[in-house]
């Protein structure tokens, strides 16, 4: 029976060791470490002398057979993330469920750890794995994945006893959001070069969601002012309640065909544009509205 008064620093996860060896391999060889499984201990990680004391008072049984060792792959596969512990000549030692769905056969026990990379990237790899084996501090590398076409890796690679763990993550939604940020700040410049053009997106509250320099530029109000007033409010009055059905239409799935109505500046005269209005989808959901306007 464990006892309940265990103190913090004997108690840790399949996780937090995983991460953390060196730290925690110190604490296992001064005192018998719990590791947790669900929130329960459930395997003990001692020091050989520890064990050999325990056991010194029972005589040994040739019948039995040996305890099996600490299964290293049932403590990854209680990890989120992809991991793979591989020894120090990269021979792969064991496997996080996640890391075998996404790499396959490519991370089996015995595999060379630099598979995971393609042939383009392996020596990079590989220098990284042999640096963090020499200095015993960890490094990060951005990879292609050599298993799904496409798909960009971020690897953290540390120490983990006489071998490495290496974390992988899939960083491409994080880059595809870059890349979809970044043109969109290209497309407004060529807009604002262009003049008497303007792309908006319009939430469902009605106002603007982050306004461009060129819709700016066409009304003379700041973009601050911009987001601080519902988009209808552009138009003139009587233009106004035909413009709020459209966006509704649009907030409803529906494409409203193109309306012209005339446009406020401030300190200038309307001008008249001409706007297409489609419904911004985020999988089934509709986030918005996304508008073109059109000088006339």
């Amino acid at each position: 029976m464990i006892s309940p008064a265990l103190p913090p620093e004997q108690l840790v996860t399949s996780s937090d060791l995983v991460r953390h060896f060196g730290l925690w391999q110190e604490r296992a060889a001064r005192a018998p470490l719990y590791i947790l499984h669900r929130g329960r201990p459930r395997f003990v990680l001692t020091s050989i002398e520890t064990m050999d004391a325990l056991c010194a008072a029972h005589a040994p049984d040739t019948t039995a057979t040996a305890a099996p060792a600490i299964d290293a792959t049932a403590l990854l596969d209680g990890m989120r993330d992809l991991v793979v512990l591989a020894a120090n000549d990269g021979s792969i030692i064991a496997s996080s469920r996640t890391a075998r769905a996404h790499f396959g056969a490519t991370v089996a026990p015995g595999a060379a750890i630099d598979a995971v990379a393609p042939l383009s990237a392996r020596a990079f790899l590989t220098d990284a794995i042999r640096r963090v084996l020499a200095s015993g501090i960890g490094d990060r590398l951005d990879i292609p994945s050599a298993a799904r076409e496409g798909r960009m890796l971020t690897l953290a690679i540390e120490p983990a006893g006489a071998g490495v763990v290496l974390f992988a993550q899939d960083g491409t939604p994080e880059r595809e959001a870059a890349h979809a940020l970044a043109s969109a700040h290209a497309l407004d410049a060529a807009l604002l070069a262009t003049t008497g053009v303007a792309c908006v997106t319009i939430n469902p509250r009605g106002y603007a969601v982050d306004p461009s320099a060129a819709l700016s530029a066409m009304t003379g109000l700041t973009r601050d002012a911009l987001a601080m007033i519902r988009f209808v409010a552009l138009a003139e009055i009587d233009a106004r309640v035909m413009l709020g059905e459209a966006i509704e239409r649009a907030l409803a799935g529906e494409t409203p065909a193109p309306l012209q109505f005339s446009l406020l500046v401030n300190r200038a005269d309307p001008v008249s544009v001409r706007i297409g209005l489609a419904p911004l989808r985020n999988g089934a959901a509709i986030e918005g509205v996304a508008a073109v306007l059109v000088a006339a």
